[in-house]
């Protein structure tokens, strides 16, 4: 694996909650979600960094399959994911997350707006990694990124088996070698 040419495919994918309404409420709402998401993408995707806000989320992650030919590459937001692949990964993720969370609280609908963006990160990986852990700190929800439970934040700093990350910790921390 040529960790050169994989830190030139990194992607900032976001979604957001439809009416910005908050969707975790709950600490399970968040746990659930995060399993569904680590299943649904670790096939398809190699994630560095997420959070996962009360009613958006963040991700960091490079395609494991071939890019769409229309993909973007100038760091602009594209409506579609990168990859076929990660596409139907996200839909059945999110689809999965929404019937369980419409279970548990008796509603109908969708949760999130129909399509999330995904950015191709041209830039410093530290500087997009900072900017996703910083997230609950920016809306006042922490003090500090250590706080926040729902973040790749801690699995960098504090996890000492990997095997206990949703993210590519050790693949993450090659990436971010490359930028002193």
């Amino acid at each position: 694996m040529d960790i050169r040419n994989l830190s030139q495919r990194v992607f900032h994918v976001y979604y957001r909650a439809n009416d910005r309404r908050e969707i975790f409420i709950e600490h399970d709402n968040y746990v659930v979600f995060l399993r569904k998401m680590h299943k649904k993408l670790t096939p398809v995707a190699h994630l560095i960094a997420y959070c996962i806000m009360p009613n958006h989320f963040h991700l960091l992650l490079i395609p494991k399959h071939e890019l769409r030919e229309n993909i973007v590459l100038n760091g602009k937001a594209n409506n579609f994911m990168p990859t076929a692949e990660l596409s139907e990964a996200t839909r059945t993720w999110l689809m999965g997350f929404t019937k369980s969370y419409n279970k548990h609280f008796n509603l109908t609908g969708s949760r999130f707006q129909p399509h999330g963006k995904a950015k191709h990160h041209d830039g410093n990986l530290k500087f997009g990694v900072d900017y996703l852990h910083q997230n609950p700190v920016r809306a006042n929800l922490v003090s500090h990124p250590s706080e926040w439970g729902y973040s790749s934040y801690n699995e960098y700093y504090f996890q000492e088996d990997p095997a206990d990350c949703f993210c590519d910790r050790d693949l993450g921390r090659q990436l971010l070698a490359l930028y002193p």
